[in-house]
């Protein structure tokens, strides 16, 4: 594996010009470079000018579940690369340009998660960047030949009958845990599912243009047919500093005020964030820096936000950082293994890589992960695909405005969907 491969003057001769390009262009762009017969790329593209990466093919995989399953992966992915790489430099030393690995991991950590190295990868660091083109060797020669404009498919969004009352009997059931004053959890988040079917398969590079381009604020990927919008970062780390966003409590656009002031939603935005910074420590991280609670509106919702930055201890990787961290009280709840046993028994649901850990990484143990929130996986063929959305359960919390918060996070990809 090499950058820059002769394998493909035509994508370096088409990216020669998007150094300038805002994150949602410069995706546009690469997309329109992505072979026809590509079902499932791979990506990751963050806001306001970040890191970015879009790639096809696959031509390593590294599995893991369990105890620490990013950093485990991660780690055979970095030696695989000692011995892979082909550039000039050490990929595994600190700020080095060497292959990059997608990845997603599961929410329940039994099942296994991997890290994928594309076929044929586009990087750009930050905007005004150049574009980076990475090539596995004996790649065979790309025949990008641009998307056509596709007819919009025939698309049904359906719940499973009797899937709004069980989940009111489960908000219900959770609640009366909650006020019980003997409890140990504090807050529980459900989660749900619809499933959309089509008549035709639908285009999974379609779909994240058009999310890149409504969801600017966002960090938009694509990992195995796991496509969405996050607006909640769980770990960044690049040149020994730490960042991550924190959202909790929600409304609708319109009534985004009521969060400043709000005691339920006030209370569930604290414990998502001291369930992050109960754990700085052990993750290697100091002189943490908090900006928040702040409202984040997007098109569809608003939520309250918290940023926090650190130093990152030597030796720590965004995978190492991104085991600790994980899971948060903004997707399972509080105390963290309580909850997710409770979630275990009252939610009846698999919820696959929803909610799980999704993002990249650097053979130098830099990277970038978020939640996989406000997504869809698609089944094979892309003909079917679940959306997926979940709400914090707290004593005070009411089912109807739960299963209403839940259906205003699906619309984005509902709406992504039905455009072809």
């Amino acid at each position: 594996m090499a950058p820059d491969s002769t394998l493909t003057p035509r994508l370096a001769a088409a990216s020669d010009d998007w150094a300038g390009l805002d994150s949602a262009q410069w995706l546009g762009a690469a997309l329109d470079l992505v072979p026809d017969d590509v079902e499932r790329p791979w990506a990751w593209v963050a806001p306001n000018g970040g890191p970015a990466v879009l790639g096809w093919g696959e031509t390593a995989r590294f599995g893991a579940s369990g105890a620490g399953p990013v950093a485990s992966a991660w780690r055979r992915f970095r030696d695989w690369a000692r011995g892979h790489w082909n550039g000039a430099d050490d990929p595994t030393a600190p700020g080095a340009q060497g292959p990059v690995a997608l990845g997603s991991f599961p929410f329940d950590p039994s099942e296994a998660g991997s890290f994928v190295v594309p076929g044929v990868t586009l990087t750009r660091a930050a905007a005004g960047a150049p574009t980076r083109i990475i090539a596995a060797d004996g790649a065979p020669e790309p025949s990008p030949r641009g998307r056509g404009r596709r007819a919009r498919p025939r698309l049904t969004i359906s719940a499973a009958p009797g899937a709004e009352r069980a989940w009111v009997r489960a908000v219900d059931a959770l609640r009366a845990v909650l006020a019980d004053p003997e409890r140990v959890e504090e807050k529980v988040v459900l989660a749900r599912a619809v499933d959309a079917r089509a008549d035709r398969p639908l285009d999974q590079t379609g779909v994240l243009d058009r999310l890149a381009r409504r969801f600017t604020g966002c960090w938009v990927y694509a990992d195995d047919g796991l496509v969405g919008a996050t607006p909640e970062l769980l770990v960044d780390v690049h040149e020994g500093v730490f960042r991550c966003r924190i959202l909790a409590g929600t409304r609708k656009p319109g009534w985004a005020r009521e969060l400043l002031t709000d005691p339920k939603e006030q209370h569930e935005h604290a414990l998502a964030v001291a369930s992050v910074t109960a754990h700085l420590e052990r993750a290697g991280l100091s002189e943490p820096r908090l900006r928040g609670p702040y409202l984040l509106e997007l098109p569809n919702v608003a939520h309250l936000a918290t940023d926090i930055t650190a130093r990152v201890g030597p030796g720590r990787s965004a995978a190492d950082v991104a085991d600790v961290l994980y899971p948060t009280a903004a997707i399972c709840g509080t105390p963290r293994v309580e909850a997710f046993a409770r979630i275990m028994t009252v939610e009846h649901l698999d919820r696959g890589r929803f909610s799980g850990p999704v993002g990249w990484m650097g053979a130098d143990g830099s990277g970038q992960w978020g939640l996989a929130l406000r997504c869809a996986q698609f089944s094979p063929g892309s003909r079917r695909a679940r959306l997926f959305a979940g709400a914090g359960i707290l004593p005070d919390s009411r089912a109807e405005l739960e299963w209403d918060e839940t259906d205003s996070k699906m619309a984005p990809m509902r709406r992504a969907l039905a455009h072809g």
